[in-house]
């Protein structure tokens, strides 16, 4: 996926969080907050960016918080694509792994 509209990398922003494209390593790269705010925004990047590779890599490493409905928003992109996964998770802080584990998401 590579952003047409000339903002270099940036698929969604807002004063929370930050969805960037990442053209070195095709990657969706999350900084900041999630929550019930901006997680129906951050869904539909995930969507776009997973319609348009199939396979998806989010590095989480500078998000700093994540609720529940933000989680949703993260792995809602996840349902199984041709036996493998449409989302993978790099650099996943962790507290995040901890409620990922907790709710074995």
């Amino acid at each position: 996926m590579r952003p047409s509209n000339g903002d270099h990398g940036v698929l969604y922003t807002d004063s929370y969080l930050s969805v960037r494209w990442s053209p070195a390593d095709s990657s969706v790269i999350l900084a900041g907050e999630v929550d019930l705010s901006n997680s129906a925004a951050l869904a539909t990047a995930l969507a776009a960016a997973r319609s348009e590779r199939g396979e998806i890599v989010v590095d989480t490493g500078d998000l700093r918080f994540v609720d529940l409905a933000g989680l949703r928003a993260l792995l809602a992109p996840g349902s199984p694509v041709k036996g493998g996964t449409a989302v993978r998770l790099r650099n996943v802080p962790p507290y995040l792994s901890r409620l990922i584990e907790i709710l074995d998401a």
